[in-house]
């Protein structure tokens, strides 16, 4: 995707196989892959690994070099160590994760974790706790 960005803003080298829009859902496509290269970004790097999907991590802005280093260590895809990969690098990260099945099976334990936290009905859970609980008068300390 380009991010909203005009398609026709990336040229015409593009390879015959490959398909550009300006935006779909992770939720519609990650079901279909199988690696996601991302800049770590906190949403789309939560719907893969709800997916199952292993990812690889080339951002440098903002929280995305904590999220790429937390992905290489729990080993459910590599971090690249940068906001600006080379075609070699993303080429071999891409072959090494399709190639080593620690990738896929770390981030589908991944995906069994998420699924087991009922996250909706926690929070709502959590909510009603805290708005039915009783609360404590506040006392002036005169």
């Amino acid at each position: 995707t380009t991010g909203g960005q005009p398609v026709e803003s990336l040229g015409s080298a593009l390879p015959e196989n490959a398909r550009v829009v300006r935006f779909i859902e992770y939720a519609r496509l990650l079901p279909h892959v199988d690696v996601m290269i991302t800049n770590g970004g906190f949403g789309g790097v939560q719907t893969a690994l709800a997916n199952g999907v292993p990812l690889i991590v080339a951002g440098d802005t903002e929280e995305k070099p904590e999220v790429a280093q937390r992905i290489g260590r729990s080993g459910v895809g590599l971090n690249l160590r940068t906001g600006r990969p080379a075609e070699r690098q993303i080429r071999e990260a891409v072959r090494r994760v399709l190639d080593e099945p620690r990738f896929r099976e770390r981030a589908q334990q991944m995906q069994r974790e998420i699924a087991g936290y009922a996250g909706v009905q926690r929070a709502a859970d959590v909510i009603e706790q805290v708005v039915g609980s009783e609360r404590k008068p506040l006392t002036s300390a005169a």
